[in-house]
């Protein structure tokens, strides 16, 4: 982004697993109990940071919702059968761009988590550019193929040709990095907590606790002293707010860059279960409940239900996987991204004891592979990207789930050394009145 630290808001979509997976995320393993006591998940959140204006230089390295897609390489794009609707086959909107990269330890994680055989890991490089675009048609809401993913992938690494890796080697020892060294790797970062990385106008968000921080190209050192009239990242922030947002082609959603944070529960009431201030319950607002015994309790209850302003109550109560998405969800509720490659979907609604991620397709591209979830987009995104949200005109999914070839195959790379595949979206819509 031009004008502003090179880092803001470039995520380095790198899920950090560890042995504890959040088997609270499916709605036949629950324990989410364990996880409020750890106070945290491994999941990661993505949450809108600022709108991207006209001064911002967009890359590949940025995470982003809305907007306009930025390809691998400006000669490199994906078939245009892949970018348009399933259904109408008119061109799609860009709903996310997440960066993503891939290495041997996510993969291997993953693999265990899932019981998935891995049979070659040679696509997996965590130097390769990896990104995930997902599109969606307005024009055919509910329609299956009416959101699609597609994975491109652009080699880096040493085993692609001895040209692109000269001429790699060459540029980073002109910028003083060395090429064998993954900047998306923490394990191999030392920088101190005081270091802004990531998202430098979040102060909330230190690198510590952000693993998608997407280089340690141009970081400042922790020795390092600043410059004595450098601007604070609040000051830059207000000059950044004050420039004139990006117009995008028309029909287009506006975008905004994400900044990335570990999932916590810690000190937080979730959303569904605060009471503003200025609210007052009464019993005239709900009728007079008897509660003396359990089956005038329910008469009750179910009286409410039956009234039209109390149709969320009434879902809330009967649909256990929708009261468990707003109860997780609810703590973090400005969340439009989780993150979670090789873990289980939060779902939207009751999958009728069918566990997706035993009936998703492997890839038609590499039969002998499977796929795994990765992230899914939130609803919160539907408000951000449309002025004025309505499930009656405008996008009516609950959650978008991705799932992607654990093994990163990609069929073919052009000479520009990319590569494209779509992969598979399952989409938990709006339950219809």
């Amino acid at each position: 982004m031009a004008g502003l630290d090179a880092n803001m808001s470039k995520l380095n979509l790198k899920n950090d697993i560890t042995e504890t997976s959040n088997l609270y995320n499916h709605p036949e393993e629950d324990d989410t109990e364990n996880i409020y006591e750890k106070g945290q998940s491994e999941v990661y959140l993505g949450f809108v940071d600022t709108s991207i204006k006209e001064t911002d230089e967009v890359t590949i390295e940025d995470t982003f919702i809305g907007g306009e897609e930025i390809w691998l390489h400006p000669e490199s794009k994906p078939d245009e059968s892949l970018l348009k609707c399933g259904n109408c086959s008119k061109k799609m909107k860009l709903l996310l761009q997440a960066f993503t990269p891939l290495d041997t330890e996510q993969v291997d994680e993953a693999s265990r988590k899932n019981k998935i055989q891995v049979t070659t890991k040679k696509f997996i490089n965590g130097d390769d550019d990896r990104v995930l675009y997902v599109f969606i048609c307005t024009d055919c809401p509910r329609h299956p193929k009416s959101v699609r993913c597609i994975r491109g992938v652009k080699k880096r690494g040493k085993t692609f040709h001895a040209t692109l890796n000269e001429k790699l080697r060459t540029s980073n020892e002109e910028e003083g990095t060395k090429i064998d060294i993954n900047p998306f790797d923490l394990n191999k970062l030392n920088i101190a907590n005081n270091t802004n990385n990531g998202n430098s106008f979040n102060s909330n968000n230190p690198f510590e606790s952000n693993p998608f921080s997407s280089s340690i190209i141009g970081q400042q050192k922790p020795d390092s002293k600043k410059e004595p009239n450098a601007p604070s990242a609040k000051t830059l922030r207000k000059l950044h707010d004050a420039e004139k947002d990006k117009n995008f082609s028309e029909g287009l959603f506006p975008g905004y860059f994400l900044y990335v944070e570990r999932e916590s529960f810690k000190n937080k009431i979730p959303d569904h279960l605060r009471i503003p201030d200025n609210v007052r319950i009464s019993k005239d607002a709900i009728g007079e409940i008897e509660t003396d015994d359990e089956t005038s309790l329910l008469k009750d209850i179910k009286a409410l239900k039956s009234d039209p302003r109390t149709e969320k109550l009434s879902k809330f109560l009967d649909d256990d996987v929708f009261q468990k998405f707003q109860e997780i969800v609810g703590y973090n509720s400005l969340q439009v991204l989780r993150y979670d490659f090789g873990g289980k979907p939060l779902y939207y609604t009751d999958t009728k004891k069918v566990d997706l991620l035993k009936i998703v397709p492997k890839p038609a591209f590499n039969p002998s592979s499977q796929r795994v979830f990765e992230m899914q987009l939130m609803p919160k995104m539907i408000i951000d990207l449309e002025n004025e949200a309505s499930f009656k005109d405008g996008m009516e999914w609950g959650t978008i789930l991705i799932f992607t070839d654990i093994e990163n195959y990609i069929p073919t790379f052009d000479k520009n050394a990319v590569g494209y595949v779509e992969e598979y979206v399952k989409v938990q819509w709006e339950p219809r009145e």
